[in-house]
């Protein structure tokens, strides 16, 4: 069973996922740079949550100690994570980040697909070791699709890629950057898609863990030489109940802090409830209507008519650029909310399932904004 696949995680599980890997994806993906852990933690304080303990928790392959950290939607960290470390994301989030799948993981595959085509065309040597080289500005022209700044990132990327080794990197200072395609290449020959370049990695990942690992016996810690581990049995897999998709925390402050304004909140606090209803009994229907509602009920808190203007227009105080992106997503949801109201019955109508309605962490984070304007308002009305 492969452990980083989306469908075998359970719903609430895949939440607390999406809700950690948007966090860390949100700088990189508008400013190309990684975020430091704290930043990671101080969201999560917002919500009463533990960010370390979200990132131990998450699945990984071949996280055998004492053999590296494996492969998984982040890259292997030592426990505990410093305020300033930096925390990365793999090619392995595009399956849970449909974001990064489009700006990250699906160019990643064509770039495979085009350094095995350098390694199967290099000109051998009978005197020394030779390397393909891929040279980002010959990668500009022969892939002109790709965004410059994924160019730049895609040897950093490379790194903590475990199934593929480089050879022989060179940074210039005009930004550009060459680096030799090994043998290992040889191994993503057939790759399409992200989901078999990660099911070739995690495989990799495997293969290398037991390798080493028949040296060791496992009493408790590792030991002698010479025998095999015992495969640990598999827990059992249990459903835990979805949690509610607004925290009733968050519900109570809303409706204190506007009671000392202007805005009456019962249609939202309401719309709020019956969200958290449909969550928790798993109906995508009545989720995504509601979540739709809610977009189309809170502009005027904002100053705005439209929610659209909300995401393109309005300057969030707390994580301004992780709020904005949360808002600018839940902006495009809207094809998905009318297709959910409007589209009539008929012979061939799309499934909505819980996969296509939004993380909770998106909404939460605008209505956190909403609590914030409704104490400004409380402070200036006299």
């Amino acid at each position: 069973m492969n452990v980083l696949d989306p469908a075998v995680l359970p719903a609430d599980r895949r939440t607390q996922i999406e809700n950690l890997l948007t966090v860390i994806a949100g700088p990189w993906l508008a400013t190309g740079e990684w975020p430091v852990w704290s930043h990671v933690q101080d969201y999560f304080d917002r919500y009463r949550e533990d960010a370390d303990e979200l990132l131990m928790s998450l699945p990984r392959v071949g996280n055998v100690q004492p053999f590296g950290h494996g492969y998984g939607y982040t890259v292997g960290v030592r426990f505990p994570v410093g305020e300033e470390d930096k925390v990365r994301l793999t090619v392995a989030s595009s399956l849970i980040l449909p974001e990064v799948r489009m700006m990250v993981g699906d160019p990643f595959v064509r770039v495979v697909r085009h350094m095995v085509k350098l390694h199967a065309g290099k000109r051998p040597s009978p005197n020394e070791v030779t390397y393909a080289q891929l040279r980002s500005d010959e990668l500009a022209v022969a892939m002109p699709h790709l965004k410059p700044w994924f160019i730049k990132a895609l040897p950093d990327l490379l790194s903590f890629e475990p199934g593929i080794a480089t050879a022989g990197r060179n940074f210039e200072p005009d930004g550009t950057w060459s680096l030799g395609i090994t043998r290992t290449i040889r191994a993503f020959r057939d790759v399409d898609s992200v989901e078999e370049y990660i099911e070739i990695t995690n495989r990799i990942v495997e293969e290398e863990v037991t390798k080493h690992a028949q040296r060791y016996i496992r009493t408790g810690k590792f030991g002698l030489l010479g025998e095999e581990i015992e495969p640990e049995p598999a827990p059992p897999t249990t459903e835990p109940e979805r949690a509610p998709y607004i925290d009733a925390g968050l519900l109570a402050d809303l409706e204190a802090a506007a009671a000392n304004t202007p805005w009456k909140v019962h249609k939202l606090i309401a719309l709020c409830q019956g969200l958290n209803d449909a969550y928790v009994t798993g109906n995508a229907y009545i989720c995504n209507m509601a979540i739709r509602a809610i977009l189309d009920h809170i502009p005027p808190v904002f100053g705005y008519s439209d929610f659209k203007h909300v995401a393109a227009q309005y300057t969030f105080t707390n994580m301004k650029g992780t709020d904005k992106a949360h808002a600018q997503f839940l902006a495009s949801f809207k094809p998905i909310g009318d297709d959910v109201m409007h589209r009539p019955i008929g012979p061939n109508v799309p499934v909505i399932s819980m996969g296509d309605v939004p993380q909770p962490l998106r909404l939460s984070a605008i209505l956190h904004e909403v609590l914030e304007l409704f104490r400004k308002a409380a402070v200036a009305t006299p």
